[in-house]
């Protein structure tokens, strides 16, 4: 396995990049990847021994990559870890970006996610003794002078340029010479071609030591810090690593993500709770409220997505207030819908056991089912031979008791405890009285206890009031006590979430976005609908 791997100092490997493209993607990835290494290894240091400056530079790290063939071009993957000598530390990187992959990451093709493993000596009280670890700023701005380094592949870190002679400058001299220098950090970094990220980290890092210059606000306060800011733009380098030349030229626009979900963790957890009891046999009902942008359709429809996954039959309808035929003459056709979606999931094993259920269930009136849910046919072949054998006039007219046994009844035979049907209303303050007592006679199943239907309804709020059919429907189902009642308000997002999302907006770091972040809080109150209009 040797033979298949190359060791080079740091200082060498960055002599190696020199005839390559600054502007390269995947030459920013690799010396990314180096300098979170570094980072980390620096972290793990000063758990064993006190660190001093000289172990901050190029001279105290080895990178180690996979042997490529001349001709083969480099890759960010080339890099199996980094080692610091000082201390006999190794570092392997595992790379885990495909696993759990979210589509909403997708567009981050090159990202890498990596995870660190480090090995390092038996403890030893060897070199501890007679050393005094120096201040967190201080290695904090010689690290920033470390990155510095790799991305320029440059040195002009002399003492009279940054940070100036302390013997013979005074005061005010040495903090011109530091604000020089910080400039010209910055500006050499743009000017090869680095990331607009990249150059305000490395500068927040050498901030960090300002002589008695008062601190910059985005300095960083830890090592820690600045490591998981190279962690996240190796997560995410599509989004904060190669937009820098769009946000300058003014083109770039707001990478609003809309299937990631911002600050619900918490009310995901309940609601993916809620339908683990219903696939133990519960007939869950489940109202979530909020004002309008408080994220309820978001919120839902991402735990939708693994319902679906694990088997549940997801029936969603939205209401519409101007809709034409009524919210009843909706739900109806949503049901229908759901024919088609069993049809397309079932095997020929379980879609016999639904035949036979429907058909013991509804016996001679099978024929009504067939005219409420049209597609019922495609999931039950035998039904049209039936029909023709006892023809029905369909133009008899069917009430409000009617429907509800046949729905009821659809919902028993089609539900079971591997299958549960979920029944997603989204906008229940357009929902009437008699589209609920649908919803109630299904979820309150007297003949079984429960049919394994999990009932999700959002509402707007300051809609919904306590004469509403929502809250008469909420009453009624907690005094059947056949269905488990729950109610989930949402508020505004919190404002580190916030900040999150106006970081994924601008394609900035976020802690450079949090004090825009903390204004637009105090403005939107957390609304993330108030944020993009």
């Amino acid at each position: 396995m040797s033979n298949a791997i190359d060791e080079m100092p740091l200082s060498e490997w960055l002599e190696a990049e020199l005839g390559k493209n600054h502007d390269d993607k995947r030459l920013i990835i690799r010396k990314t990847t180096v300098a979170y290494a570094a980072a980390e290894l620096l972290q793990k240091s000063m758990t064993i021994a006190p660190l001093s400056a000289d172990k901050i530079s190029l001279d105290n790290f080895v990178v180690r990559t996979k042997k490529r063939q001349q001709l083969l071009p480099v890759a960010a993957e080339d890099i199996l870890g980094v080692d610091m000598i000082s201390e006999k530390l190794s570092l392997t990187f595992v790379d885990t970006s495909d696993l759990g992959r979210s589509s909403c990451d997708a567009e981050e093709e090159i990202g890498r996610n990596l995870v660190v493993s480090i090995t390092c000596p038996l403890p030893t009280t060897s070199n501890a003794s007679g050393f005094e670890q120096i201040k967190e700023s201080t290695i904090c701005h010689l690290f920033g002078i470390l990155l510095f380094q790799i991305y320029s592949n440059l040195d002009p870190f002399l003492e009279n340029k940054l940070e100036g002679d302390e013997t013979n400058s005074s005061d005010h001299s040495k903090n011109e010479i530091t604000n020089r220098g910080l400039q010209l950090t910055y500006s050499t970094l743009r000017e090869l071609g680095s990331p607009s990220n990249i150059c305000t980290v490395i500068q927040n890092l050498i901030e960090c030591k300002c002589g008695k210059l008062p601190r910059p606000r985005n300095t960083y306060s830890s090592l820690k810090e600045g490591s998981d800011d190279l962690h996240l733009l190796l997560l995410h380098p599509n989004r904060l690593l190669f937009t820098s030349n769009a946000i300058e030229d003014r083109q770039l626009k707001l990478r609003m993500q809309k299937k990631k979900l911002y600050g619900r963790d918490h009310e995901v957890s309940l609601i993916s709770d809620a339908f683990s009891r219903v696939c133990a046999g519960e007939s869950v009902a489940l109202f979530v409220g909020g004002f309008s942008g408080s994220g309820k359709t978001r919120l839902v429809e991402s735990v939708m997505t693994s319902v679906d996954a694990s088997g549940g039959y997801v029936l969603a309808q939205k209401f519409d207030q101007l809709a034409r035929g009524g919210p009843l003459l909706e739900l109806i056709a949503a049901f229908d819908r759901l024919c088609v979606l069993i049809q397309s999931r079932i095997c020929p094993q379980d879609l016999q056991i639904i035949v036979d259920r429907l058909t013991e269930t509804y016996g001679a009136d099978l024929s009504l089912l067939r005219r409420l849910l049209p597609k019922v046919a495609g999931l039950m072949p035998p039904l049209t031979t039936f029909e023709k054998q006892r023809p029905v006039q369909d133009d008899t007219p069917m009430n409000l008791q009617s429907v509800c046994f046949i729905l009821q009844n659809f919902v028993r035979a089609v539900s079971s405890r591997s299958h549960p049907v979920v029944i997603f209303l989204d906008d229940l303050q357009w929902c009437n009285s008699m589209a609920l007592e649908v919803i109630q006679h299904i979820l309150c199943d007297k003949a079984t206890g429960a049919s394994n239907c999990f009932f999700v309804g959002s509402y707007r709020s300051n809609e919904v009031t306590s004469n509403h059919a929502v809250s008469r429907l909420m009453k009624e189902l907690q005094a059947s006590k056949l269905c488990s009642v729950q109610k989930l308000m949402l508020d505004g997002v919190k404002s580190e979430d916030l900040n999150a999302l106006i970081s994924d907006e601008l394609c900035l770091l976020p802690r450079a976005t949090l004090g825009l972040s903390s204004i637009i809080h105090q403005k939107t109150e957390g609304s993330k609908y108030a944020l993009v209009t």
